[in-house]
């Protein structure tokens, strides 16, 4: 009898050592240790990965105020894209754009900042520096702009800038006309 339970038990390791057996339960041993390990490092690689993003944010400012101080007008149009690529933009950036729209020669990259600024509205610090950037326009363009996104914005605040605007003699006056619809639909 005993002879015949060694047989078994040989006979039961031989079906262990098969290879399909092997591989399955080395699958398995495999399976357990990564999950393990992904559990473990989750919360770790989630930080990594938000630290890194925040590095390139940082990276795609600095980029940007650097760009902003170009002399060539086609690396501040640069700079003021990288800014739209920015989820969240902080104030050094935000009063670079605003700087920029209000001293730029450049009609074409004031354009652009102002565009830029005014997916930032929901800040009452740009709101407030677009309506002190309206008395620094000379562009036609840029006046237009601006009053169309003081009246989408239905900014009342704007009304004392854009009624400066209007007695400025040299503002054109078919803008003069579009101010005045503009004040009318504030006020």
């Amino acid at each position: 009898q005993l002879g015949g339970g060694k047989e078994s038990i040989s006979k039961f390791f031989a079906l262990l050592i098969t290879p399909r057996f092997a591989y399955g339960l080395g699958m398995l041993v495999v399976g357990v240790i990564a999950t393990s390990l992904y559990f473990q490092q989750k919360g770790t690689g989630k930080s990594e990965v938000e630290m890194l993003s925040s590095q390139v944010k940082e990276m795609r400012e600095m980029l940007a105020l650097t760009l902003l101080e170009h002399p060539s007008a086609s690396e501040r149009l640069r700079a003021v894209s990288y800014v739209n690529e920015i989820d969240t933009v902080d104030n050094r950036v935000k009063d670079a754009l605003l700087a920029t729209l209000n001293n730029d020669e450049n009609v074409n990259v004031r354009l652009t900042a102002l565009e830029t600024l005014s997916n930032m509205t929901a800040d009452p610090k740009v709101r407030e520096g677009l309506i002190q950037s309206i008395q620094y326009q000379d562009s036609p363009l840029i006046q237009s702009v601006l009053a169309d996104l003081m009246l989408k914005m239905q900014e009342k605040k704007s009304v004392r800038s854009l009624q400066k605007l209007l007695k400025k003699p040299e503002t054109n006056e078919a803008i003069k006309t579009k101010i005045q619809a503009t004040i009318h639909q504030l006020s």
